[in-house]
C-alpha cells in the first residue's frame, strides 16, 4: 500500500465519516439509532453491582463525552433518549444540549435492578453468595439477580419503549445512551438474535454503534465507531 493510500485509509476507517462527509447511506425508509454505552464509571463503582442505580464517571469517562460531542456534531440528530440514570443522562444531556434539544429520559431504558447485590461491591457479594453469583454470569440473561430482574426483563421494557417510539421516527436519527447490558441485549432481540448471544455484542465503555431500522427488520450500519481511532 502506498503511503497515500495508507492515509486514506485510515481516515475513511476512522469512524462513518470520511474525508469528504458521510460514508453512511442517509436515512430515507428507515430510522437509524446511534446507541452509545454509558462512559467509564469511576473505581469505586466500577466495582459494585449498580444495576438500576446510579454512579459516578471517571475522568476518562468525562472525556469520553467530550469525544461523544466530537463525533454527534456531524449528524442530524432528531432527538436524545437515555436511561434515567446519571451515568447516562448526564451525558445524553450534553449531547442534547448541543443540538439545542433536551434530552428524554424513560425508566424503560434504566438497567435491570440487581436486587439484594444492588450497590455492593463485588468482592463481598462474590465472598458471600459465589454460587448464586457463577449461576447469574453463567446463565446470564435467564437468570435473576435475587430480589432483581433478569437481562430478559430490561430488554424487555427497552422493546416496549421502541415499539411506542419507532411510529414517530421514520426517515430520522436518533442517539440513545443505554448501560451496557441493556444496549447489547437490546440489539441482539433488534437483530432476532438469541439474547444469550448478546454478549458478542459488548461495546466498551463510552462505544457507539448503530443500527438501520426499518419496518420489516433491521441492520447493524456499524459497531464501535471509535475503535480505529489514532
Amino acid at each position: 500500500m502506498t503511503e497515500v493510500g495508507r492515509r486514506r485509509w485510515i481516515v475513511a476507517s476512522r469512524w462513518p465519516f470520511g474525508e469528504h462527509g458521510r460514508v453512511l447511506p442517509e436515512t430515507t425508509d428507515f430510522c437509524r439509532l446511534w446507541l452509545c454505552r454509558h462512559p467509564e464509571l469511576d473505581a469505586v463503582h466500577a466495582s459494585m453491582a449498580i444495576g438500576d442505580g446510579p454512579a459516578e464517571l471517571s475522568r476518562r469517562g468525562r472525556a469520553q463525552v467530550l469525544r461523544w460531542l466530537e463525533i454527534c456534531k456531524a449528524l442530524p440528530v432528531e432527538a436524545v433518549h437515555s436511561s434515567p440514570q446519571p451515568q447516562c443522562l448526564g451525558p445524553a444531556r450534553a449531547l442534547a444540549e448541543a443540538q439545542q434539544k433536551e434530552a428524554v429520559a424513560d425508566p424503560r431504558l434504566r438497567d435491570q435492578n440487581m436486587g439484594r447485590w444492588q450497590g455492593r461491591g463485588w468482592n463481598d457479594v462474590m465472598r458471600e453468595e459465589d454460587g448464586a453469583v457463577r449461576t447469574f454470569f453463567s446463565e446470564f440473561g435467564d437468570c435473576k439477580a435475587p430480589g432483581g430482574e433478569n437481562l430478559g426483563d430490561a430488554v424487555e421494557r427497552a422493546l416496549q419503549w421502541w415499539a411506542e417510539t419507532m411510529p414517530k421516527v421514520l426517515g430520522k436519527e436518533l442517539v440513545v445512551v443505554l448501560p451496557g447490558s441493556v444496549l447489547s441485549g437490546f440489539t441482539a432481540a433488534m437483530l432476532g438474535m438469541r439474547l444469550s448471544r448478546c454478549l458478542s455484542l459488548n461495546l466498551p465503555h463510552g462505544g457507539i454503534g448503530a443500527l438501520d431500522v426499518f419496518q420489516n427488520g433491521c441492520r447493524m450500519a456499524t459497531w464501535n465507531v471509535d475503535a480505529l481511532r489514532e
